[in-house]
């Protein structure tokens, strides 16, 4: 298979002249991908039906010309002045139902369909025109859904009574699943029901949450009908979209159903310049979560250059980002952007050529990659890997932690973010799983922070474990039912045969009446914090968290120990031919890694290569094994065997050398 190397182009927004001398600068670089169209419908569609494709059709030419491929983004976000203005159910409304004007891009409301009537038609003229073009590499199915803001219009909320309709059909079924005695909030009929935040508060965390539903199975529903429409106006086109279901504001529960609306999966790569900061951490979470168990490439449609008030990284740091990406399952790279544009709030977003046109730092590192590129794609990438490993990811509980801050202190993100350093420190594959509609066969399961759990959840684990699987949670999991109501019964939920325990309380390490004698103490946040050590027959470790919890052990075994506390930090149970571990804390990264070494003794999850700190490596294929040296200075390492490195074109022997943010792939003879 192919690997795509090039850029973000707005040909929109330079003269036609302008056009012949980007497109050389490109080729020159050795790029031969492209990404138009996206942030532009009102270039292709000025007026209502009144459509202008003859500037464009140049530039599509142009491209085919120089031998660059497109993908062509049909971007129904930001939807014209025009639209907004005849189709006022797509406008953003504020808390207080105000319309608002669409003064930023992202501000439609997908889910109304006068809007879709108007955004499909487009569309599908955009793909007739445009599907047998022979630059033609792809359709982009609309840029960033999920980024955005919830509208609590009249229209938001007669769709929503009709969901709630839909999900419940009697208001008596909606008032016991909303618990409306609590704060008198009994419902009459379903026209009470109002959108579940107003300009002061929330509603109950059940009615919120089924709003947050609400909201994710419009974007869904968007998405599915779009790519229905790809099919049947563009059948054996590829669609991809640059995803953006972690929005904050907004976002979409997207392992629910993203097999319908979902080819080769689409993200833009910004995670600025320390490789220590959180934010690297994130963004490879999030391309295990876009990737899901879709077994398909990663296509970065952007990835970052520069930004405000900094005009790009060091060298070669986003060649680094790159190759990392390519590491895991990327297949194309698109730089953000072409050329930094002049004007609109991305003015300073620095680019690969500057203010006037010239090449900057960045250019030199996208030739740099796209040389090597040519190289890695004679071998096995892109990489698709079959992890043995999945991890448990639950919108539902994300909700239910921003809901009740002071509960799940620990934040949802956070507490993934804990996961992924395991296995970025550990150099080991997984797929992020819904455990409502698991995909794949896995050997192992972790299940960390899973709040919500309802029970599709519980008996997918009940019967992977009894099957002979293993299973590791962590603290704060099994609390609510799917209605977002607190389990009457023990937690975890309806498991605690399963994991042979009962969850008897839980403790804040911030609380100085629990504060064992001669604590070690950390300030944290402006107090301080009691650091947990956990004692088990192999290793010590102290635990910097917030949160642990006091077990009541029933068939389950202790394998660790919260020492000066004398209670259970880490029990095990052996349920029908499996195994289930649970840990007595919010997630820790190394806490988990310790337990996932004790659960994975015995089972083969996948090579581990033990590297240096801030060096990535993957056996991608036999005889083949791809690193990536994320930090600025040179590392020299053991690795796996001697062989031939593709881009030095050096003979190895059981040692690599990489100079700071470079790469290599070494390849064995058979």
């Amino acid at each position: 298979m192919s690997l795509y190397i090039g850029t973000n182009y707005h040909p929109h927004d330079w003269p036609g002249e302008r056009w012949g001398v980007d497109i050389q600068l490109m080729k020159e670089a050795g790029l031969d991908t492209v990404w138009m169209g996206h942030l532009a419908w009102d270039s292709f569609e000025p007026q209502d039906g009144i459509y202008a494709f003859e500037w464009f059709d140049e530039v599509m030419d142009l491209f085919h010309e120089a031998g660059i491929r497109v993908v062509l983004d049909i971007s129904l976000r930001p939807a014209p002045v025009w639209v907004h203005r005849i189709c006022p159910g797509c406008n953003i409304g504020s808390k207080s139902g105000v319309m608002q004007e669409s003064l930023h891009r992202y501000m439609e409301d997908v889910a109304d369909p006068e809007y879709q009537f108007y955004a499909f038609r487009y569309a599908q003229k955009m793909m007739e025109h445009y599907r047998a073009h022979p630059a033609l590499l792809a359709f982009g199915l609309c840029n960033e859904v999920g980024s955005g803001m919830l509208s609590y219009s009249e229209y938001s909320r007669k769709r929503f009574v009709k969901w709630l309709e839909n999900k419940y059909g009697t208001i008596e079924k909606l008032n016991k699943a909303w618990n409306t005695q609590r704060w008198c909030r009994r419902l009459s009929s379903f026209e009470d029901v109002t959108l579940q935040e107003n300009e002061v508060s929330k509603g109950a965390p059940e009615a919120y949450i089924d709003m947050r539903r609400f909201f994710s199975d419009g974007q869904i529903s968007f998405m599915t009908k779009f790519r229905e429409l790809a099919k049947k106006e563009a059948a054996g086109v590829a669609c991809t979209t640059n995803l953006y279901v972690d929005n904050q504001n907004l976002g979409y529960d997207y392992l629910k159903e993203n097999e319908k609306f979902m080819e080769y999966p689409g993200m833009g790569h910004y995670p600025f310049y320390d490789v220590e900061d959180w934010r690297q951490q994130y963004f490879l979470y999030v391309m295990k979560h876009d990737a899901g168990e879709l077994n398909m490439p990663l296509w970065f449609l952007e990835f970052q250059t520069g930004t405000e008030g900094i005009a790009h990284g060091p060298k070669d740091y986003a060649y680094m980002q790159m190759m990392l990406g390519l590491l895991n399952r990327g297949q194309m790279a698109l730089a953000w952007t072409w050329r930094t544009m002049y004007g609109g709030k991305e003015q300073f977003y620095h680019g690969i050529l500057g203010h006037d046109g010239y090449p900057t730092q960045n250019y030199e590192d996208l030739k740099h990659l796209a040389h090597d590129y040519r190289k890695l794609e004679q071998y096995a990438f892109p990489y698709i890997p079959k992890p043995a490993i999945g991890v448990a990811l639950s919108q539902d509980s994300w909700w239910m932690s921003s809901y009740h801050p002071e509960q799940f202190r620990q934040s949802y993100i956070d507490n993934i973010i804990e996961i992924q350093k395991v296995f970025f420190e550990n150099n080991l594959e997984y797929n992020f799983v819904n455990l409502r509609n698991v995909k794949n066969q896995y050997k192992l399961l972790i299940v960390p922070g899973h709040i919500m759990m309802d029970e599709s959840a519980n008996e997918y684990i009940r019967n992977f474990v009894q099957n002979g699987g293993i299973v590791i949670m962590t603290g704060y999991s099994g609390m609510v039912d799917s209605t977002g109501t607190a389990y009457l019964t023990p937690h975890p939920g309806n498991l605690t045969d399963v994991f042979g325990i009962r969850v008897a309380s839980f403790y804040r390490t911030d609380m100085p009446c629990f504060f064992e004698e001669n604590a070690i103490l950390k300030r944290h946040n402006g107090k301080d914090r009691e650091l947990l050590r956990m004692v088990s027959r192999e290793c010590e470790i102290m635990l910097d968290i917030d949160y642990y919890e006091q077990l009541e052990l029933s068939t389950a075994q202790m394998i660790a120990e919260y020492v000066d506390k004398g209670m259970c930090a880490v029990s095990v149970n052996s349920y029908g031919k499996g195994k289930a571990y649970y840990v007595a804390a919010e997630s820790n990264a190394a806490l988990i890694g310790w337990v996932l070494d004790h659960a994975a003794r015995d089972l083969d999850v996948g090579q581990r290569f033990q590297l240096p700190q801030g060096v990535q490596g993957r056996k991608i294929a036999e005889n083949q094994y791809f690193f990536v040296n994320m930090n600025r200075y040179r590392v020299e390492f053991a690795i796996p065997c001697g062989g031939k490195g593709v881009l030095s074109e050096d003979e190895y022997q059981n040692r690599l050398s990489l100079d700071g943010y470079q790469c290599e792939l070494i390849v064995r003879e058979s």
